[in-house]
């Protein structure tokens, strides 16, 4: 095994986090039925968590390519985005754990059921501040790295976007939040990865 091979691969976790986006927001409106499906909110976070696990090994293999621009700057952006990718994904799993364990409980028309919080991702600081944090010092590294303005101007776009989406949530704008999330994954962040996902391997 190589370190060719892993940043083909990442390349292709890349691409195959892209088509899980896409299928996440396509269950989200489906089968989730935006949130009112217990079941199907429970598939669309499983595919929220694999879109999570895909990430962490498309940071590794853009650290790998990146890491002559600057390697302190590199490792730190890795870091972050590693803890931001894990945070997203163990808060998924946790609402899909939650909601098993609500269903055991016998039915109770009293009952009010307060929101679900992971510990990982509160006020959704790994899902959008720390994930921005990475888009922005990795596209700047990509940058010097000679990659496609046009791929670092649309992951600048998705550094807005997160941040926008961060700042929301701090503010409790919860449509606002969604409306960030929906465009960062249904839009910006799919194309971003799938593009990405093919130079990376192109560069291996």
């Amino acid at each position: 095994m190589s370190d060719r091979s892993f940043v083909r691969f990442g390349g292709l976790a890349g691409i195959l986090l892209a088509i899980t986006s896409w299928a996440a927001v396509g269950a989200y409106y489906t089968v989730a039925k935006t949130g009112t499906d217990i079941v199907g909110v429970q598939i669309f976070q499983f595919l929220y968590a694999l879109i999570a696990l895909w990430a962490m090994f498309g940071i590794a293999a853009v650290y790998w390519v990146v890491r002559a621009q600057g390697e302190a700057w590199s490792f730190f952006a890795t870091l972050v985005g590693v803890i931001a990718a894990f945070g997203t994904m163990t808060s998924s799993l946790f609402q899909i754990a939650s909601a098993r364990a609500l269903l055991t409980l016998p039915i109770d028309p009293a009952r009010v059921v307060p929101p679900s919080v992971g510990a990982t991702d509160p006020l959704a600081v790994s899902t959008f501040a720390l994930t921005g944090l990475w888009f922005l010092v990795a596209n700047i590294l990509l940058f010097r790295a000679g990659f496609p303005r046009l791929l670092v101007v649309l992951g600048f776009v998705a550094v807005a976007d997160l941040f926008a989406g961060f700042v929301a949530s701090l503010g409790e704008q919860t449509q606002l939040a969604t409306y960030a999330g929906i465009i960062a994954g249904a839009v910006g962040g799919p194309l971003y990865w799938l593009w990405l996902g093919v130079m990376l391997r192109r560069r291996a």
